[in-house]
């Protein structure tokens, strides 16, 4: 399945002619590692990872896909080398089409009562049903040609919202779309955080921004991301001060400053407890 685009140049991450997906490899085995996952859907090509988030573990490989309906640092176990190389696909949510299509199939059909029970946990794997893997296979076929990419590329991303929709974890993709779910109110926060993790964020006020008491919002975004608001709001800034650091080659100290820590010395301490490895050795982290 992989064929219908090159992978052959070592790891990393490769833009496809499709807008929102993005092809990955993985040349070597990971140990459990905290890596930044943003909303979108990964699909696993070749290998198989195992994800944990706090006391809740989860594998996906060629048979099960994962949906990440709020940005997550997921702590991750990667199974790969250079001789299986773990190969996998990234696409985005397009929120405008998510909607239009959970606005359609709850006005024609009954599926909206199966969406009824929210999701508390904004992260799932559903199994890669045979419609859902015709549907990948004609994605990557787009991958072939420009214009198949130009023309079609996009209807087929449509077709797998909707088939995921009708999936196991389909609640999940409709209440990430509901302003009023609580899943919607906890995104809504997040997203300010992923755009302000080097101000003071305050927790009272978060959560007047997601309508809520402070108590309610307490409870709400941990059944949501598994962590406090103040626990996960760490986890983003270390993880951005990573990328500073390994992508823009931003000393440590200067990268703690970016992210909104007062102290080098406290942001050297809690990078170390978070991903095993001193700042000085950020580089030998693996990525997503």
């Amino acid at each position: 399945m992989c064929r219908y685009y090159q992978l052959d140049k070592g790891p990393g991450i490769v833009e496809t002619a499709v807008s929102g997906v993005r092809l990955f490899r993985i040349n070597r085995y990971h140990r459990m590692t905290p890596q930044m996952y943003q909303q979108g859907i990964v699909v696993i090509l070749q290998g198989n990872k195992v994800g944990h988030l706090n006391d809740y573990q989860f594998e996906y490989d060629t048979e099960n896909c994962l949906i990440v309906a709020t940005p997550y640092p997921i702590a991750c176990e990667t199974f790969a080398s250079e001789e299986a190389p773990l190969i996998g696909l990234d696409i985005d949510f397009d929120l405008t089409i998510i909607q239009e299509l959970v606005d359609t199939v709850e006005h024609f059909s009954q599926q909206g009562q199966a969406w009824a029970q929210e999701q508390n946990r904004g992260v799932a794997v559903t199994p890669i049903t045979p419609a859902i893997r015709d549907c990948l296979r004609r994605l990557l076929g787009c991958l072939a040609s420009p214009v198949d990419a130009k023309v079609l590329g996009r209807q087929v991303v449509r077709e797998l919202y909707y088939l995921l929709l009708s999936s196991e974890q389909g609640s999940l993709l409709a209440h990430y779309c509901k302003q009023d779910s609580a899943l919607a109110r906890v995104s809504k926060v997040i997203n300010h955080v992923q755009s302000h993790y080097d101000q003071k964020l305050v927790i009272n006020e978060l959560a007047e921004m997601a309508g809520m008491s402070v108590s309610a919002f307490h409870r709400s975004f941990k059944q949501v991301v598994t962590d406090p608001p103040l626990q996960y709001i760490k986890k983003i800034r270390l993880n951005r001060a990573k990328t500073l650091m390994v992508q823009d080659g931003m000393a440590a100290s200067v990268a703690a400053l970016k992210v909104g820590y007062e102290s080098p010395t406290q942001f050297s301490r809690e990078f170390k407890r978070y991903f095993g490895v001193p700042p000085s050795q950020a580089a030998h982290i693996g990525f997503s």
